[in-house]
Parts: C-alpha cells; sequence; structure tokens
C-alpha cells in the first residue's frame, strides 16, 4: 500500500525518465544531421579536386562556382537552424529545471501538509472521546436530539400539507371563473373593479359560489405556509442548538492545543499552494517548448538541414559515380582515381547516416507520444485529488509494471488510467467525521490559481458519523476538496 503521493512521484519520475530519454535522442539526432551535412560537403570538397585534376577549364569553373554557392547557402541555413534549436534547448533546459524543483517542493510542501492534518487527526481522536463523555457535551446532545425530533415532525407535517395541498388545489385552479376571481382578488381588500364589473363579477360570484371557496382556497394555501413557517423556525433552533454542541466540540480541541497547529496548517498550505503556481507556469511553459520540438521533429524533411543537405546533393548530382569514373579511366593518373573511391566511400557512409536519421526520427516522436501519455494521466490524476492526504493504492507493483511498459512502448497510456482507478481507495478517517463541526481543510488542488481553484470531483465528509469519505462523481465541475472531518 503506497500514498496517494507516493504514486504521483512514481508518475512523475517515469515522465521525467521519458524526458531524459528524449533529451539523449535530441542528442544523437542532431550529430547525426551535422554528420550528414558534414559528408555532403566532404562530398563537394572531393568533387572540387576532382574538378582540378580532370575537368577542362570552363566546365571546372561552373561545377567549383555551383558547388561554392550551394555550400554556402547550406551553411548559413545550418547556422541558423542551429542557433534556434540551442536557443530552444536553453529555453528547455531552464524551464524544466524549474519544473523539476517545482515538482520537488510540492512534494515536500504537500509531505509537511499532510503530517500536520494527521497530527489534527490524532488530536481530534484523542480528544474526542473525552469531550464526549463529559456532562456539558452529554446535556447539549440530548437537546440536539429533542430539538431535532421536533424539526422532523414539523417538516414532516409541513410536508404533508405542501403535498396535500397540490392535489386539493387542482379542482379550484381548474375552474376558469373561480381563478378569474381569484386573480382579481375579488372579495378582498385589495379588489379594483369600475360599477359595471363589480355587478357583473358579483353575479358570477353568485353563480359559482365564490366566498366559501375562496375562503376553502386560502386556507388550503396559508397552512401549508404556516406549518412550513414553523418547521424553519424549528429548523433554525436545531442549528443554534448543534451550533452549541459543535462550540463544546471546539472549545476541547482548542484546549487541547489545535489552534496552533491549524496555525501551521495556514502557512503549509499558503507554501503549498505557491508551489502549485509554479508547478503550472512551468509546465505550461514546458507544453509551449514541446510543441515547438514535435514541429522540428515533425517537419524533418522540410527542416534548414535536409534543406541544405539537399543544396549540396543537386549541386553535384550531375557528377555521379559512373561518369566520374568513365573519366577517371580515360587518364594514366592514380590521383582521380582515389578520389572517386574516396566519393564511393562519402555516399555510402551517407546513405547509412540517412537512414540512421530516419530511425532517430521515428523514434523520438514515438517516447514524446509515450511521454505524452504518461503526463496525461498524471494531469488526470491530480484533477480527480488522487495525491489528497487520504488517498492509498493497493497495486504498487501493477503501477510500476505499467509505467514500465508505457516507457517500453507495449502498453497505452489508457491503462494506467485504469490502473488507478482499479487501486486506489482511502483510508478511514481516525475520527468521528462529525467530531468539530462540519468545517473542512481543502488540500490544495495541482491545477488552478493559488493552488485554490478545484477541479472535478468533489473530495467531501458526508456530514455524518461515519460518513463516507471517496469521490463525489456527481459533483464534476464542483469544488473538488479534501476535507478533514472536523473543523480543520
Amino acid at each position: 500500500m503506497i500514498s496517494g503521493l507516493q504514486a504521483l512521484q512514481e508518475i512523475e519520475t517515469a515522465a521525467n525518465q521519458a524526458r531524459s530519454q528524449e533529451g539523449q535522442l535530441d542528442g544523437a539526432l542532431r550529430s547525426a544531421s551535422d554528420e550528414l551535412t558534414r559528408l555532403r560537403v566532404e562530398r563537394a570538397g572531393l568533387l572540387r579536386q576532382f574538378a582540378q585534376i580532370r575537368l577542362d577549364l570552363i566546365q571546372r569553373e561552373g561545377l567549383v562556382g555551383g558547388l561554392d554557392v550551394a555550400e554556402r547557402r547550406a551553411l548559413d541555413l545550418i547556422g541558423q537552424t542551429r542557433a534556434a534549436l540551442d536557443q530552444l534547448t536553453g529555453r528547455q533546459g531552464e524551464v524544466d529545471a524549474q519544473r523539476l524543483q517545482a515538482e520537488t517542493d510540492r512534494h515536500a510542501y504537500a509531505d509537511e501538509v499532510t503530517k500536520i492534518i494527521s497530527t489534527l487527526e490524532e488530536l481530534q481522536a484523542r480528544v474526542e472521546p473525552q469531550i464526549r463523555g463529559g456532562q456539558a457535551w452529554i446535556g447539549q446532545k440530548g437537546m440536539v436530539d429533542r430539538v431535532e425530533a421536533v424539526w422532523t415532525a414539523a417538516d414532516k407535517k409541513a410536508a404533508q400539507a405542501e403535498t396535500d395541498r397540490e392535489a386539493k388545489r387542482k379542482p379550484y385552479e381548474a375552474d376558469p371563473l373561480f381563478s378569474y376571481l381569484w386573480k382579481r382578488n375579488y372579495g378582498a381588500a385589495q379588489y379594483r373593479a369600475n360599477y359595471f364589473t363589480r355587478y357583473v363579477d358579483g353575479k358570477v360570484a353568485n353563480l359559482v359560489g365564490f366566498q366559501g371557496a375562496r375562503a376553502n382556497y386560502a386556507m388550503l394555501n396559508e397552512i401549508p405556509a404556516r406549518l412550513r413557517e414553523h418547521a424553519d423556525r424549528c429548523r433554525s433552533d436545531l442549528d443554534a442548538e448543534r451550533g452549541k454542541l459543535v462550540g463544546i466540540e471546539q472549545d476541547g480541541l482548542k484546549q487541547a492545543g489545535s489552534e496552533a497547529i491549524e496555525t501551521k496548517l495556514v502557512a503549509a498550505r499558503a507554501t503549498l499552494a505557491e508551489a502549485d503556481n509554479r508547478l503550472n507556469t512551468a509546465v505550461a511553459a514546458m507544453k509551449a517548448i514541446d510543441e515547438e520540438r514535435a514541429k522540428l521533429l515533425v517537419e524533418g524533411e522540410n527542416s534548414n538541414y535536409q534543406r541544405a543537405i539537399d543544396m549540396i546533393a543537386e549541386a553535384d548530382s550531375h557528377q555521379d559515380l559512373q561518369s566520374l569514373r568513365r573519366s577517371a579511366a580515360q587518364t594514366r593518373s592514380d590521383a582521380d582515381d582515389a578520389i572517386v573511391t574516396q566519393i564511393e566511400k562519402a555516399d555510402g557512409r551517407a546513405a547509412a547516416v540517412e537512414q540512421q536519421v530516419a530511425e532517430l526520427r521515428s523514434k523520438a516522436l514515438d517516447l514524446a507520444q509515450r511521454r505524452a501519455e504518461i503526463e496525461a494521466q498524471r494531469e488526470t490524476f491530480r484533477r480527480r485529488g488522487y495525491d489528497n492526504p487520504m488517498g492509498q493504492f493497493s497495486n504498487e507493483q501493477t503501477i510500476g509494471n505499467v509505467l514500465g511498459g508505457i516507457l517500453q512502448g507495449v502498453v497505452q497510456g489508457a491503462v494506467l488510467g485504469q490502473v488507478l482507478q482499479g487501486g486506489y481507495s482511502q483510508r478511514a478517517p481516525r475520527a468521528d467525521g462529525g467530531f468539530g463541526g462540519q468545517g473542512g481543510f481543502t488540500f490544495p488542488s495541482s491545477r488552478g490559481g493559488g493552488g485554490m481553484q478545484q477541479p472535478p470531483g468533489e473530495w467531501i465528509n458526508r456530514g455524518q458519523p461515519g460518513g463516507n469519505w471517496g469521490p463525489d462523481q456527481g459533483s464534476f465541475g464542483g469544488d473538488d476538496s479534501f476535507k478533514t472531518g472536523g473543523r480543520f
């Protein structure tokens, strides 16, 4: 069994491992691209040497001039790309360092908050039996029970009267003449009409027996309203008596030293929220850099590196190996034959490096996708509040195996979400969830300003002794917060 915070650390470690592998692939890809460019430039140089030995002046000047222009343009493009990549790599290093520091800080601060909550829970559990065994609490609890019984009866009676009203009012409201006179306030002090209208209304009232029906209908509406007012007063009395009971509990907690611990908790929450803000900022910045990096990878064949290589290849493509061999064979000198051999070897090495570049680019894209899947599950983990102080996982080994499988490319990221959901549970609170009142400590979320804007899925104490702690799946879009069992 591991805590939610420990499970989150495992996920973050796997994501960081993937990022480290991506960095190694990036370095290898850049080295391979540089090597491919170098080989192309080397071939162009060998062609210059061949031209000096074998070709006539006009042909030599045309070839060498074209190679020089292509090489200069290619090296200029490579320089631009190198500067852009260096800048991107520098930004990535800075932001990644900030993200790692924020993650480290958040875990440390979250651990501190969890320890303080645990201390408060232990205090609550120790004080609870003492307070509830005292005469003051027992007497007040008896008063609460009596007032609650009165409110329950009053509420039930009001609800029954409201139900009866809905059924009994229908015949009155279905009569169009009665409804007409009622809406005009006929027979009441508010009634206003001229002589003729008053005369006609009187005839209609006599016809339908409005006066007697009006009194019955008014009483039908009045009784439930009065009963509901009475029930509401009883509820207010109950709230007041419960408040007194909570006051007794809170006084006991204060006497036991809860205020000093709660002060530490407020400070720890503020520090944790600040780390959340830094982490969110770093994650957003890293996401933007990842998008730039992915764009460079996806556009591999259209990148400045590739265009530079193509320029040089185009400039020397008019001199293929076969024609060079034929030209070299026509001379008695061995120098031109040696150059052709070197060009052939350079072409072979270039072909191998081109294949290596393609493979590295494919691996980098695949690894980036797998790392993104892990990070997506990490965000879901934090959004659902799995890292709250009560959270725990019973399938630590399975989580580790799935993370390893994702890194190796044999498991999809969605599997991790299923494993986390299946292994998650919450430990029972150490004390009665209702002791000390129904306030709540909200465990700062990993998303939102100051760690206070909570994501979907509410962590709640159901508000009753022995109530269920857990995610309220019906409250998506609500206050995703962890609350201790008491006033903390």
